[in-house]
């Protein structure tokens, strides 16, 4: 919104400028100025009257007229004009046009060139009424005292000159004080607008700047040669540093590692980047005044403008609470793995035991093998997810082949005896191969989710029908299900961690809300594709498209 900003009154068209809080006495003092310069020029005038021409003060014209002129510059000083209403100023320049008239009465105007004060003080400071009245007033007592001394042709032309150059006098005065007055309104109305752009611009920084100290980012800014332009409230927080004297060390102290060995000053962050490096999520320890340590990640940003110098910002992240989370994390999968490779290694040691045995029934055998086989995979799994909880990540290898019928075979034999459990049937309608590229143990990790929502969430009496089409491009495997279906809101929300449709949360059956996320993760991660169609009630269907092994031309 606009800022209100009060724009200043302009000049009085007419009278002296009045008096206001800023300059209470500007019309009395203009006043005092203008009858003094001349009652001070009739006082001269009249030294050198009784020094050259005394028999003048015999005349009772001019005598009055001096008295008239000093007695209005009496009253010009005694009155305080900042009460008196403007139009009663006037009353003083035409007082001394009578005043004058009287001066220069019967001395063939010698002394008539002392209107052009009083003309110039109209002119310039009331209307054009004003104006025309003053010269008229002139006029009239030019005529007059022509009338009354009978002045011959020279003197008559005299009055005409006199009355003329006042005339010219006083316009241009009257012009010029327009053109004054309109450049005095110009210039106010620019500084008011000035004004109110520097009280926007002040706002905005305002703003800046209470945006960024509102940031829990520590921002530091520095000119190319190192000196401190701004910080920012966090900033000053985290290092202990005094505004006033920002180049000076803070209380905290940075170290390269946790209760490591301090960091050189040289080597410091707020060191680097006054010397113009760039550098991006440089880690380091920071002990700060509270005795509190803090893992803070710094980087660097140039700033280049084109109407400022350039300059550096040094921003520095708190990033305690995710190495903590970090760390926990790494022990919770720790834990994990270790208490549930125990049992595992249990599991399939006497799963292989009991293989050993060569009186085992085929049907028996075969349920061990898939109890052994299902063992070994939970535990490549923990393995992988204990490596990936301490920052082990392996190259990615090339693309592997795999048979997904194989792998979905494989799957459902694991899978048939929950799905008796519940007296949900499965068809399996896949051709006898589908060689595709990918890694098979990943593979196997998505079908085993897929088939495992299908069967928690099909009905007793359900069917469970997984068909392939092969293509020379790719391969599609589709999963089909009449289960309870998912609404069409809850549709494109399915692969958001932690999300279960309502569908899903009506029914008895528990879950995390990560399973479709983890699938789509997978089969991406394989150079394919996923999709999803339901219809709550109805059943849904999951296709999973992966390249095939002739595209790739793998042997």
């Amino acid at each position: 919104m606009a800022s209100m900003r009060s724009v200043p009154p302009a000049i009085p068209s007419e009278g002296i400028p009045d008096d206001d809080a800023t300059n209470p006495g500007s019309r009395t003092r203009s006043i005092w100025l203008l009858q003094l310069v001349l009652g001070a020029s009739v006082v001269i005038t009249v030294l050198l009257v009784q020094a050259l021409e005394p028999s003048l003060f015999s005349l009772w014209p001019f005598s009055s007229g001096v008295g008239v002129i000093i007695a209005l510059t009496a009253i010009a000083i005694v009155v305080p004009w900042q009460k008196i209403p403007r139009s009663v100023v006037a009353a003083v320049p035409f007082g001394d046009i009578l005043g004058i008239g009287l001066l220069s009465f019967g001395t063939d105007l010698r002394f008539g060139f002392f209107w052009v004060f009083p003309i110039i003080w109209i002119a310039t400071h009331f209307t054009l009424v004003y104006l025309i009245s003053a010269l008229s007033t002139v006029g009239m007592i030019i005529v007059v005292d022509a009338t009354v001394n009978a002045s011959g042709p020279v003197t008559a032309l005299r009055l005409i000159v006199v009355l003329l150059s006042l005339t010219f006098i006083g316009i241009t005065s009257f012009l010029s004080a327009r053109q004054t007055r309109a450049f005095k309104q110009l210039l106010r109305r620019q500084a008011s607008r000035l004004q109110g752009t520097l009280q926007r611009v002040s706002g905005q920084e305002r703003r800046v700047s209470q945006m960024l100290n509102g940031l829990d980012t520590g921002i530091a800014r520095l000119s190319v040669d190192g000196e401190v332009l701004a910080l920012n409230d966090t900033y000053v927080a985290l290092y202990g540093v005094e505004r006033d004297e920002p180049q000076r060390p803070g209380a905290a102290v940075e170290y390269a590692t946790l209760r490591g060995e301090p960091l050189p000053e040289a080597e410091r962050p707020f060191a680097r980047a006054s010397r113009g490096e760039q550098f991006d999520d440089e880690r380091v320890w920071l002990f700060d005044p509270h005795g509190e340590w803090h893992a803070l990640s710094a980087s660097t940003r140039r700033l280049v403008s084109s109407d400022e110098p350039e300059s550096t910002l040094l921003i520095v992240h708190d990033i305690t609470a995710l190495i903590e989370s970090e760390r926990a994390r790494e022990r919770l999968a720790a834990t994990v793995s270790h208490e549930l490779r125990n049992p595992l290694t249990a599991i399939i040691g006497h799963a292989d035991l009991a293989l050993d045995d060569p009186d085992l029934s085929p049907k028996v055998r075969e349920q061990l093998e898939v109890i052994a086989g299902a063992g070994e995979r939970m535990q490549k799994l923990i393995s992988e997810i204990l490596a990936t909880s301490r920052g082990v990540f392996r190259e990615s290898s090339s693309p592997g082949a795999a048979d997904a019928s194989r792998i979905i075979a494989s799957s459902l034999a694991s899978f048939r005896p929950a799905a008796a459990a519940r007296r949900v049937s499965v068809v399996d309608d896949l051709p006898d191969t589908a060689e595709v590229v990918g890694d098979a143990f990943r593979l196997r990790q998505a079908f085993d989710n897929i088939l495992s929502n299908a069967i928690k969430y099909t009905p007793a009496g359900g069917t469970i029908r997984i068909s392939g089409e092969l293509s020379p491009d790719d391969v599609a495997l589709h999963f089909a299900d009449t289960g309870i279906g998912i609404h069409p809101d809850d549709l494109e929300r399915v692969f958001d961690p932690y999300f279960r449709a309502q569908s899903v949360r009506e029914s008895p059956t528990p879950g995390t809300g990560l399973g479709m996320g983890i699938i789509r993760s997978i089969v991406e991660e394989q150079g394919g594709s996923l999709f999803l169609e339901s219809e709550l009630g109805a059943g849904t269907t999951v296709t999973v498209i992966l390249p095939s092994r002739v595209e790739a031309g793998t042997p």
